[in-house]
């Protein structure tokens, strides 16, 4: 499979040099995450002492997950010479009302293990912790929806660098499996999963989702919001652990596994996305994605736009991989 012909890995060539994608790795995992993102944290960690799950601590994320986003910004305008709108951010009017529905889409794709757990007893609600200053309910309400933006932060920072700028230079460069799968693997193991079989399959699912969300949609407005929809409603909305991390303590119903509920029923500690009704969910929702990028697919070898392989694409005014 090629996804050469995609309109978002043909913006990778709109510049005037493609970076190896080797190199793109070294930039994301090495640079951007790695050296600056946790490098920030700390710096904040140190500076600003706050506690796990606290609205400061998702502040600080946020903050960490900004700056590494504009070293990839960075990168992509200083040595690429193309647009940062190239690395999936074309029509930004229209992108943003993309971007509100994702949150919907997300908010309603962990919801539905999450309530089918609730419906049949396998999750109880709790009382808010001691650490809440709101109790939940409906008095947290104006907290938890001010705090979706610092998601669109936090979950548009991995589809940036995954999604966009790997994927990207990625996918002009190397099969189109390879492309997707290489990413989405690296993603998974740095969620620290690999003990946690349905919850590697649920990460390792989601990223390939996204993947042919972003390819058919050309863009990553739609698959932002949808990653930041997905971990508020876990970690705001529902109170449940977001990818085995500290439950938030702002949030509007606080949900935990029920006693002798399994752990690959609920997902344990690490919470809805390392059980089994998630990983159902998410293998749907996966089949439905690479049917909708399939269809679209299919026209684009006959749009008229030049590939980076094409003749029309070789001239001197091209992007050349550097």
């Amino acid at each position: 499979m090629s996804v050469r012909n995609a309109p978002l890995v043909r913006d990778a060539a709109a510049g005037r040099r493609v970076t190896r994608w080797w190199v793109a790795y070294l930039v994301v995992f090495v640079g951007a995450v790695f050296v600056v993102q946790f490098g920030v944290l700390g710096a904040l960690g140190q500076a600003w002492k706050v506690s796990a799950g606290s609205p400061a601590a998702q502040v600080q994320e946020a903050i960490a997950c900004a700056v590494s986003i504009l070293v990839v910004f960075a990168w992509v305008g200083w040595y690429e010479r193309r647009h940062v709108r190239t690395v999936g951010f074309r029509r930004p009017g229209r992108g943003v009302l993309l971007l509100l529905a994702g949150i919907l889409v997300g908010l309603a794709m962990i919801s539905l293990p999450i309530l089918f757990l609730w419906a049949t007893g396998a999750y109880e609600r709790v009382d808010a912790p001691a650490a809440s200053s709101s109790g939940g309910g409906w008095a947290a309400l104006p907290l938890v929806l001010a705090l979706v933006l610092l998601f669109v932060f936090q979950g548009g920072q991995e589809e940036v660098l995954t999604r966009g700028f790997l994927l990207q230079n990625s996918g002009l460069q190397l099969p189109g499996w390879v492309a997707i799968g290489l990413p989405a693997f690296i993603f998974t193991v740095l969620h620290g999963v690999l003990s946690l079989p349905l919850a590697f399959a649920t990460i390792l699912l989601y990223a390939v989702f996204a993947s042919f969300v972003a390819l058919q949609q050309g863009s990553l407005w739609l698959i932002g919001g949808i990653h930041a929809g997905w971990n508020w409603a876990l970690g705001n909305v529902w109170g449940i652990p977001v990818s085995g991390l500290a439950p938030k303590d702002e949030s509007l119903v606080y949900l935990r596994p029920a006693d002798g509920s399994p752990d690959w029923l609920t997902g344990g500690t690490f919470g809805t996305e390392g059980s089994l009704p998630a990983v159902v969910m998410i293998v749907t929702a996966t089949a439905v994605a690479f049917v909708l990028y399939r269809r679209r697919a299919r026209t684009w070898a006959d749009d008229g736009v030049p590939t980076p392989s094409s003749p029309a694409a070789a001239s001197p005014s091209s992007a050349a991989v550097d």
